[in-house]
């Protein structure tokens, strides 16, 4: 039976430091080159990912922003994608515009195509000088990112190839944006909020096609890779549907009340290398585990 390993990344594989330890490294290469599958599924993009994982030995199709997309990890090629329509696209900007609330646009272009698939550069855009706290921190965070394109005015936002758009604020600016969101859009987009790892008190606010998930992402990463069996490790509620979608799933110690409910199991926290640890006493080639 070929299993398959998935993990999340902040606050469950990474460290408090957003950084795999060094243990957690050794320990999943020396895995990697004894055959054992393992893969992410994570919010952060490709771009992000490896920036944060860098000395991982990480191989096969990762599931990344959220599960709108798998890609292969070696070459960047995106396998399956999940994108907004236009017009509705529109639509939203201009509830985002009526709420008093300016956010951050994904979007990708397709810039290579042959018969493995399409390599996709993903940009983020928003108006400048309409950023947030929240914006204002992700924006320094990520640094010199080549994905950024700020903007004069919201008309330039990109309506096409948008697979997210984002709001980085305190839970009670966001959470009357949610309920309008949802009611207006029922059905059409996925609107979701969760809390930030690194800045307690701040929260996500995300719309995305429907059917971008961590759980879709596991069922593509299923069949691309024919797994068996999916076992996956995670902290926060956009890790639920991956748990639903598995075999197995394990909450590290630090995750949530919510998100521990649901798992198969806890271990311990990512501060103490928990899915490392957990991986090199249980993972084996070809075994249920």
């Amino acid at each position: 039976m070929t299993t398959l390993y998935v993990c999340d990344l902040d606050g469950t594989l990474l460290g408090p430091d957003a950084r795999p330890s060094e243990f957690t490294r050794e320990t999943l290469n020396d895995l990697v080159q004894d055959g054992v599958a393992i893969t992410v599924a994570t919010a952060r993009s490709l771009v992000s990912l490896r920036r944060v994982t860098g000395g991982l030995d990480l191989r096969g199709p990762a599931v990344v922003y959220g599960g709108a997309f798998v890609v292969e990890l070696a070459t960047g090629v995106t396998l399956v994608e999940r994108v907004l329509n236009p017009a509705l696209v529109d639509r939203v900007l201009g509830a985002f515009g009526r709420l008093g609330v300016a956010p951050l646009v994904y979007s990708v272009d397709a810039v290579d195509t042959d018969a493995s698939g399409a390599l996709h550069a993903d940009t983020v855009g928003w108006v400048a000088g309409s950023e947030s706290p929240g914006i204002a921190w992700y924006l320094g965070d990520r640094g010199q990112d080549p994905r950024f394109r700020p903007v004069g005015h919201a008309h330039e936002l990109r309506r096409d190839g948008t697979f997210s758009i984002v709001a980085i604020a305190p839970e009670d600016e966001l959470r009357p944006v949610v309920d309008v969101l949802r009611s207006e859009f029922a059905g059409e987009v996925a609107v979701s909020l969760q809390e930030e790892t690194y800045l307690p008190g701040v929260f996500w606010l995300e719309l995305a096609a429907p059917g971008a998930t961590k759980g879709d992402g596991i069922a593509d990463l299923r069949r691309l890779t024919g797994a068996d069996r999916v076992v996956c490790f995670g902290d926060n509620r956009n890790d639920l549907s991956m748990f639903a979608a598995a075999d197995e799933s394990y909450a590290v110690a630090n995750a949530g009340p919510e998100v521990k409910a649901r798992a198969t199991g806890v271990i311990e926290s990512n501060a103490a290398d928990g899915v490392a640890h957990w991986l090199a006493a249980n993972a084996r080639v070809g075994s249920r585990r």
